[in-house]
Formats: C-alpha cells, sequence, structure tokens
C-alpha cells in the first residue's frame, strides 16, 4: 500500500498505471506520499481518478485546505506563469551536455583501460567528469525531471551506477528521505554524520568536534571510496537509514551486480593490465575516487550547511513544507555554476521543484526569490563559492562547541 492524503492505495495497481514509471511507486510503497507526489507535480493528487485503486480511506485530506500545503500551491501558482509544467522538463541543448559528457568520459575511460594508462590525473580528471556525471545526468534523471518519458530517465540514471553508486539506493536515501526530511533531526540520512562530524544538534558534543569546520575538507576526498561500499552494502541489507520498500526486493540484484561490475573495472582490471606495485596501482588509481568525492560531497555539504540554517524536530515548529525547504537550503553563484553542476548551486529550487529540469533553475529562482522575501520568508544566496563556504565553516564550529 501507499499512503496519499491519509487515503491507502493499492501501491501496484498504482505503480502499473503511474505515467512517471514504476520505480518511484515501489520505493514510496509502505510510507506516506503525499509531499512527494505535491512537490514531484505541483498540484493535489486527483483522488477521483484512482477511486477503484482505494485500499482504505482514513479522512480524505483535500490539499488545498490543508494549510501544510497552501503556501507552496501559492508559489506553484506563481512559477507556472513563468515556467508551465509542460515545459519543465529538459531542453534539446541539455542532451548535447549528456552526450559530450558521456562520451568524453567513455572516452577516457576506454583510453586509460586499453593501454593501461593508470596514471593519477587521467584518473583524477575521470574523477571529476564522473562527479559531473553524478551532479548533471543521474540526478536530474533519477528525480523524473530529464523527459516525462519514464525510460528516458531510468536509463540516464544508471549512469549513476556507471559511476559507482546505485540508482535504487540513491533514490531510497535521497528521494524518498531526504527531500521529504531536509534537515529533520531524527528522518533525514544526511545529517546522520559520524563520530567525526556532528551535523545533528541531538547528537553529542565531543572535544574534536571543534575542529571539524577545518578537518571536514580534509575528509571529503575518501567520501569517494566509502560511497561505493555503502551502496553495496545497503542494497545487501536492503537498509539505509530506514528499510527499503518490499517492492524495490527486485531491483536488488540488478544493484549489486553492476557495483561489482565497476569493481571489476576499477580494482581487478588496473591490477590484470598493469606490471607495477599493487600500491603503485592503488596510487594511482586513487584520484578517481579522491577527486570525484570531494567535488560531490564538497557541494551537498555547503548547501546545507550554513550560519542560519534551520534544524527541525517537530513539524508544528516550521510552519509548512514550503518553509521548512527554504530553510534548510541555500543557493550559491549563478547560471554558469548551474550550467557545470547540474543545477545543485539553486538548492532551495530544486527542494521545492525537484521534478523541474536543473536548466530551469535560473528562470525561476527570481520569481521564488521574490515570493518568499514577499512573505518574510529568509532566502539565502551565497554570491561566491567561498562565501558559502565561510558561513560553512563558522556554522561547523558552532556545532562542534555549542548545542543550538
Amino acid at each position: 500500500m501507499i499512503e496519499v492524503d491519509e487515503v491507502l492505495y493499492d501501491a501496484h495497481a498504482l505503480a502499473n498505471y503511474h505515467p512517471g514509471g514504476p520505480l518511484f511507486i515501489h520505493a514510496f510503497a509502505g510510507r506516506d506520499a503525499t509531499t512527494a507526489f505535491l512537490s514531484y507535480h505541483r498540484r493535489e493528487f486527483p483522488h477521483g481518478k484512482f477511486a477503484d485503486m482505494k485500499v482504505d480511506a482514513v479522512a480524505i485530506n483535500a490539499v488545498k485546505n490543508n494549510p501544510e500545503f497552501a503556501e507552496y500551491l501559492e508559489l506553484c501558482a506563481v512559477v507556472e506563469k513563468v515556467l508551465p509544467r509542460s515545459k519543465s522538463f529538459a531542453p534539446f541543448s541539455y542532451f548535447v551536455k549528456v552526450f559530450v559528457l558521456l562520451s568524453i568520459s567513455l572516452g577516457l575511460e576506454c583510453y586509460i583501460h586499453t593501454n593501461g594508462m593508470y596514471r593519477w590525473y587521467l584518473t583524477a580528471l575521470l574523477g571529476w567528469l564522473f562527479a559531473l556525471i553524478g551532479l548533471n545526468i543521474q540526478h536530474d534523471a533519477n528525480h523524473g525531471a530529464v523527459s516525462r518519458d519514464p525510460f528516458v530517465n531510468r536509463l540516464l540514471g544508471m549512469s549513476q551506477n556507471w559511476i559507482g553508486g546505485s540508482a535504487v539506493d540513491w533514490i531510497h536515501q535521497h528521494v524518498v528521505q531526504h527531500h521529504i526530511e531536509t534537515n529533520h533531526v531524527d528522518r533525514d540520512p544526511d545529517i546522520v554524520g559520524n563520530d567525526l562530524l556532528r551535523f545533528n544538534p541531538k547528537h553529542a558534543i565531543a572535544y574534536i568536534h571543534g575542529f571539524q569546520h577545518v578537518y571536514i575538507f580534509l575528509l571529503l576526498p575518501f567520501f569517494g571510496f566509502t560511497y561505493i561500499i555503502d551502496s553495496f552494502k545497503h542494497n545487501l541489507e536492503r537498509f539505509h537509514f530506514s528499510k527499503y520498500s518490499d517492492m524495490l526486493e527486485s531491483y536488488r540484484n540488478q544493484e549489486l551486480v553492476s557495483i561489482l561490475f565497476f569493481a571489476l573495472r576499477w580494482f581487478v582490471l588496473p591490477i590484470y593490465m598493469t606490471n607495477t606495485s599493487l600500491t603503485s596501482t592503488f596510487l594511482n588509481i586513487s584520484p578517481l575516487f579522491m577527486v570525484g568525492g570531494y567535488y560531490l560531497s564538497f557541494f551537498f555539504i555547503i548547501s546545507h550547511n550554513f550560519e542560519g540554517v534551520v534544524h527541525h524536530f517537530h513539524e508544528e515548529e516550521t510552519p509548512n513544507f514550503l518553509r521548512r525547504q527554504v530553510s534548510s537550503s541555500s543557493n550559491v553563484g549563478g547560471p554558469v555554476l548551474c550550467f557545470i553542476n547540474g543545477g545543485l548551486n539553486y538548492q532551495i529550487e530544486h527542494h521545492l521543484f525537484p521534478r523541474v529540469s536543473h536548466v530551469h533553475y535560473p528562470t525561476i529562482a527570481p520569481v521564488v526569490r521574490e515570493f518568499c522575501l514577499s512573505r518574510g520568508i529568509p532566502y539565502v544566496h551565497f554570491p561566491t563559492v567561498w562565501d558559502n563556504v565561510y558561513s560553512c565553516s563558522r556554522h561547523l564550529y558552532a556545532m562542534g562547541t555549542k548545542n543550538e
């Protein structure tokens, strides 16, 4: 079953119908998908249309009369005038960028493997290209923002598996949990942290956390290694911060095989193709993971950790969905960085409209900003990456030295 506005639906029936493909329905099965539907479709759920799929109805809670979403729907109406839902997907120019990025990445990887050219400067470049694939291609695709055709989104979304991750694990962690519960101290997997990093104000402060604003930027390169291991582990255990939906079971073997294939390409094959020592081979392929991991994690870290960011303990403390999303995210830079980083510098717009292609973020950002400021909603946009990093460092220092 899947819940929308306190109405229970047959998840299998909805998955078979869903124009956006079955994967999202499978991922949300057993959960409340009210917020997800609203933010992805920018409209109320058409309960009447799916009356024959209802399992049970506790109380149909019309979204337009629900204060949780009323303000957000007002913003949707304003954005609709600038960017209609029908035009929210990626334009032709985006597919040109995808073709160029994938061609260069695949060409470079083939060159490295076929010639045994495992050189640190080549793997470092490929690591950055893999990060760009993650930011520009898999991210939009696995949000269903590239095309209205689910096959196109699924195909491009599998680029996440090509660069060492798992599309299904990412959707479970990022779409099902992080986007719905951004910066919620009990429900957002992105603020779990660890013994060295305190992102969550509920966690106890340790002496070493007083230096986390410095050493965090030294730890980021290791994300590239741990992410691959964790993706495999999560699929094996069917658990990432919370349990996978049972309906994702059919995807698991495919995900595990794809991660093993990545390990074959970047651990086994380099050893086979070179006559150098294991240490030398490892040192030369490490930049692939270190550069890629650093670039990806760096921009995600600074977008949700800055001075003034709000951590949510209880929904009633922050009036509604719109205000929770805006208060927990920040923007940086402009259209140029948007083109390079797949729009992840417009984190506010992305969290409000995840199914809008990142190409359109510079268009809707001024509208969103004006709407928020007119309602007294703090809207944080840093002019430069350095400004964002400085604010992030100050925030992490405060998190490491005092309780909120």
